[in-house]
């Protein structure tokens, strides 16, 4: 019995122990939302009187620099031009009291000073966010390489380049678009990049996309040489690149790809070459209409739609096998 009240006792003075924790923390966070109430009510006024060209002389309290600089970069985000430059001057002067959250103990923080520096002073402090894709976490290399991604500052693409083989494979789609946020100027480095066979195919092939969004025929022309790689998923980039901006300059390397043991590789290499092939590749398109690929056989019935080839779809269509379905519903397609 005296062993169960010692239990209990000592369950109650943990529960009043916790109940008193929690009370301190919700004094605290409201202490500290009060806090940054003011301030936000102090300083927003002077943030938007800085994009309006109105510069204001007045000192930001140490303690509350880090919140301005967070404010500012919520304007700096959705800002743009002469608007966007102007936070970032207004920042200057308070830019270095966030430099030592770059080399935080915690990854979140590095993490977050990054990306806060990328915003407002990528001119001033880019070298530092180059070292930050030097960091042992990879999610804050990713930041560095996502603030050092913008237009206009295409000087960083071989410093982004240099690591892409970190955080390629984790999401292509997200890495490809990033590095076409470099824009037209970047194109002679992610085109060098393509065609370097010392480089991973998977970051390769994620270059290949991303010069797919900036639609750059030059790429399309390495693209063509790559097409002989050990690696379907580069194989399939590169296809889908020159289908999009390539020409039957390629269509012959092309071609080579249409037996290629990858379904997939071999779906794309039909629906590139329909777009600039010749009527040499009719028969051709017309056979993989019986590929025992279900998607092999849609894509070459597809392909040959859009080489203007209904009557030989019609003939096609006449059956109850999977070439006879797939012809029936590429034309059913161009019906709706």
């Amino acid at each position: 019995m005296t062993d169960l009240l010692l239990v209990v006792a000592a369950l109650m003075v943990m529960n009043v122990a916790f109940a008193g924790i929690v009370v301190a923390l919700r004094i605290r966070n409201n202490v500290r939302a009060r806090r940054f109430g003011r301030v936000e009510e102090r300083w927003e006024p002077v943030i938007l009187r800085a994009i309006g060209g109105e510069y204001d002389a007045a000192v930001v309290p140490a303690r509350d620099v880090r919140h301005v600089l967070e404010m500012a970069g919520r304007f700096a985000r959705r800002l743009r031009g002469p608007d966007r430059e102007r936070v970032q001057d207004f920042c200057g002067p308070l830019i270095d009291h966030l430099l030592p959250s770059l080399s935080a103990r915690s990854p979140e923080t590095r993490a977050s000073a990054v990306e806060l520096v990328g915003v407002l002073a990528l001119n001033s402090q880019g070298e530092k966010i180059i070292a930050a894709l030097e960091d042992r976490e990879t999610r804050v290399s990713l930041v560095a390489a996502q603030a050092l991604c913008q237009p206009g500052f295409s000087q960083h693409t071989d410093a982004v380049l240099e690591h892409l083989h970190r955080y390629s494979n984790r999401s292509p789609s997200l890495t490809s678009t990033m590095l076409a946020r470099f824009g037209p100027e970047a194109l002679e480095d992610l085109r060098r990049y393509l065609g370097d066979e010392s480089r991973p195919t998977g970051a390769r092939a994620v270059v290949a996309t991303a010069l797919r969004h900036l639609r750059d025929p030059r790429g399309a022309e390495i693209a063509a040489q790559a097409l002989t790689s050990g690696s379907p998923d580069l194989v399939v980039s590169c296809l889908r690149l020159i289908g999009e901006v390539g020409g039957m300059a390629q269509a012959g390397r092309v071609r080579a790809v249409l037996s290629h043991p990858a379904f997939f590789v071999r779906a794309e290499a039909v629906t590139a070459l329909s777009h600039f092939g010749d009527s040499s590749d009719v028969a051709p398109i017309a056979r993989m209409v019986h590929d025992d690929s279900a998607w092999v056989a849609i894509r070459s019935a597809r392909a040959l739609l859009e080489m203007g080839q209904q009557a030989l779809l019609e003939e096609l269509s006449d059956g109850g096998d999977l070439a006879a379905s797939s012809a029936r519903e590429a034309l059913d397609r161009e019906a709706v």
